[in-house]
């Protein structure tokens, strides 16, 4: 908000949590919306009702709902042909022996900040895991599951439109497996390769993203591969660690969305 007003743009804050959206209403005399709640869930639904009157929304409606669930986002990049982390969907708590790589990660098919998601070491551990999310809730009986590559450490690329304007690595505290910054993984600036930035950008682009945040992971055995792509990326961290004024590229940008 203060990047927008330093540029002089009358701008609005809407806490959609504190207001009943009227769905009889139009809205056509809507400006460009910056749609950032923290549920993805609610950001896709008003991204979308606005998209359907017309309304221009950063991101759009489907791109976020695409990018949000793992196998669509997963299935859109392969589509694309851009690398990512071999990825496998079950549809039950009986797991199918069909070639999956020990240790391995399971997640739901929404998800930030590493919840919900668990490490195991072998089938007998998969089984466990499966039949307790079914027992817990039975829309956790869909999965993905991925190898487990390296240690933990990935990569943040923050993409705004075709650019790359910073990146960073995380590495997990010790004892524990994941990275995310949520669970105390420490976070430090740091030089990709223009390969990989081309690659976080195609992938942003694949999924018809205006900017978002692009999970980058390592091995010898695979390269660098995309693991998730986030369409409502938080950034204060990236930011503090990078130098780079993030919140005023995306200021930037949709700014001279608007002067086209």
């Amino acid at each position: 908000m203060s990047e927008f007003r330093r540029f002089g743009v009358d701008v609005e804050l809407i806490n959609i949590d504190n207001i009943s959206l009227d769905l009889n209403e139009g809205w056509n005399e809507t400006g460009i919306v910056l749609v950032r709640p923290l549920s993805h869930f609610k950001a896709s639904l008003i991204a979308r009702i606005l998209n359907t009157h017309g309304v221009k929304t950063i991101n759009s409606g489907m791109a976020i709902e695409n990018s949000w669930n793992k196998a669509i986002a997963i299935s859109i990049l392969v589509r694309s042909g851009i690398p990512v982390v071999p990825t496998k969907l079950m549809f039950s708590e009986v797991p199918q022996e069909d070639g999956v790589d020990y240790p391995a990660i399971i997640k739901p098919l929404h998800g930030s900040w590493g919840r919900l998601v668990s490490l195991v070491s072998d089938v007998d551990e998969l089984k466990l895991i499966l039949r307790h999310k079914a027992f817990s809730d039975t829309y956790l009986k869909v999965s993905v599951i991925q190898p487990f590559i390296g240690d933990g450490t990935d990569y943040r690329v923050f993409v705004v439109g075709n650019e790359t304007v910073a990146s960073m690595v995380r590495r997990p505290v010790e004892g524990e497996w994941r990275s995310n910054v949520a669970r105390g993984g420490k976070a430090e600036a740091v030089r990709l390769g223009d390969e990989v930035y081309e690659m976080a950008i195609k992938a942003v682009y694949a999924l018809g993203l205006d900017y978002a945040g692009v999970d980058v992971l390592y091995s010898r055995e695979y390269g660098y591969v995309v693991n998730e792509v986030n369409a409502i990326p938080e950034f204060k961290g990236l930011m503090s660690v990078s130098g780079v004024n993030i919140a005023r590229k995306i200021a930037e940008y949709v700014l001279n969305l608007v002067r086209r």
